[in-house]
C-alpha cells in the first residue's frame, strides 16, 4: 500500500476507534455523502496493470456495502436531486453510491453485491468505451509503460524533461505517477497525439478491446440495460471518449456531452438524468461546461471535489469522495469524521493565530 494510503487508513481506524465517527454521524446526520468508485477486481489483482487505484478489491467493496446497509441509508442520486429540487429532507445519514467509466466489473462484481444488500447505484459511462471504439487514454498510457521492453526513456512534455525509469514494476508505477499530471495539462487534441507518440517511442501497440486486462474491460450495453431495468442502477453520462472537458474547445465539449447523452438514450431507452465530469477536479470543468451539461438536459452533475452535500451545494457541482480503501475509511468518510476533524483543526489554528 502506498505510504499516503497507509497513513490515511491508520487515521481512519483511529477516528472510528475513538468514537469520533459515531459522534459525527449523529452531529452531521442531515448531510448526504456521495462515494465515487470506478472498477472492482478479484482480490489477487492483475499484474499487467500499474495503477490499481481504479480497481478496488471486491472483498473491500462488499464490506463497505455491508456497513452502509447496516448503519446508513443508501439512496439514489435521483432521490437526492428530487429532495434538493423540492426542498424536502433526505433520510438521515444518506449515502449515494456512484461508479465512473463503465467497467464490466461493475456488472460482474459490484451488481450482485448491490442486489444482495438491496442498494442503489449510479454508473456514469463513457459511451465510446462501451461501444468498443475508444480505449480510455489513461489505460493506454498505463499499458504502454507496463508492456514496453525499454528500461528508460527521456521524455519532454510541457517544457519539462522527464527521465522515466522502466526497469522494474515499481519504477514503472513511479514513472506513471510522474507522467499523468503532465498529460492532464495538455489540450485534448494534443493529449491524444502525445499518447500516440508515447506508444511509438515505447514500441508498443495501442491496445484493442480483446487485448485489455480483465479489470480494464468495458461493460456491454446489454449489461447496462440489464442493470438499468433491475431498478438497482441508473446509467449516467461521462462523455463519449473521456476527455478532460476544460481542455476541449466549445465545439468539442458540446459534441462529447451530446454524443454521450444520445448513445445512452439509444441503448437504454431513456434520457440520462445525471452526468459526471471526467477527472472532475475544480480545474477540469468550467462554467461553460456546466451550462452545456444543463443545456443537454442533465439535471445534475458530479465532480471529484471532496465534500458533503448540503443545501448550499450546486446541483451541477456535486462533491464526491473518492473510493475508500477500507471499511474504516468508508466509515470515517460517510460519518463525517474526516470533515469534523478538519473543522476542529481549522478552529484550533484560527484560535492560536489570535493569541
Amino acid at each position: 500500500m502506498p505510504l499516503a494510503l497507509h497513513s490515511r487508513a491508520i487515521k481512519a481506524a483511529a477516528l472510528v476507534g475513538s468514537g469520533l465517527a459515531s459522534f459525527a454521524r449523529t452531529r452531521r446526520a442531515s448531510e448526504a455523502t456521495i462515494l465515487a468508485f470506478h472498477g472492482l477486481c478479484e482480490d489477487a489483482g492483475d499484474p499487467d496493470i500499474l495503477d490499481w487505484t481504479l480497481h478496488l478489491p471486491v472483498s473491500v467493496f462488499r464490506s463497505i456495502c455491508a456497513l452502509l446497509a447496516a448503519d446508513y441509508k443508501v439512496v439514489s442520486l435521483a432521490d437526492l436531486i428530487e429532495a434538493r429540487t423540492k426542498r424536502t429532507r433526505l433520510p438521515d445519514n444518506a449515502v449515494v453510491i456512484t461508479f465512473d467509466d463503465g467497467y464490466a466489473s461493475n456488472y460482474e462484481l459490484a451488481y450482485p453485491i448491490l442486489k444482495e444488500f438491496d442498494l442503489h447505484a449510479t454508473i456514469f459511462v463513457a459511451t465510446g468505451f462501451l461501444d468498443g471504439e475508444d480505449m480510455l487514454w489513461f489505460q493506454r498510457v498505463d499499458l504502454a509503460l507496463g508492456r514496453t521492453r525499454k528500461q528508460l526513456i527521456d521524455w519532454k512534455i510541457n517544457n519539462k524533461k522527464l527521465r522515466l525509469y522502466l526497469g522494474t514494476r515499481e519504477l514503472r508505477q513511479q514513472s506513471l505517477v510522474r507522467l499523468m499530471p503532465e498529460l492532464k495539462e495538455l489540450p485534448d487534441t494534443d493529449l491524444l497525439r502525445e499518447v500516440d507518440r508515447l506508444e511509438e517511442a515505447l514500441e508498443v501497440s495501442s491496445p484493442t478491446l480483446a487485448d485489455l486486462p480483465t479489470p480494464m474491460c468495458p461493460m456491454t450495453w446489454e449489461m447496462a440495460c440489464d442493470m438499468s431495468l433491475s431498478g438497482h442502477v441508473d446509467i449516467g453520462g461521462h462523455t463519449h471518449t473521456h476527455p478532460i472537458l476544460a481542455r476541449c474547445d466549445s465545439m468539442a465539449m458540446r459534441a462529447e456531452i451530446s454524443a454521450c447523452r444520445d448513445r445512452i438514450r439509444a441503448e437504454i431507452g431513456d434520457l440520462p438524468a445525471t452526468f459526471a465530469y471526467p477527472n472532475g477536479s475544480a480545474d477540469d470543468f468550467t462554467r461553460e461546461t456546466m451550462l452545456l451539461v444543463r443545456e443537454a438536459g442533465f439535471k445534475a452533475a458530479c465532480t471529484t471535489i471532496s465534500g458533503r452535500v448540503n443545501n448550499d451545494v450546486s446541483l451541477f457541482q456535486l462533491p464526491r469522495y473518492g473510493s475508500p480503501e477500507s471499511v474504516w475509511e468508508a466509515e470515517a468518510t460517510v460519518s463525517g469524521a474526516f470533515e469534523t476533524l478538519k473543522e476542529w483543526r481549522q478552529s484550533c489554528l484560527k484560535a492560536m493565530s489570535m493569541i
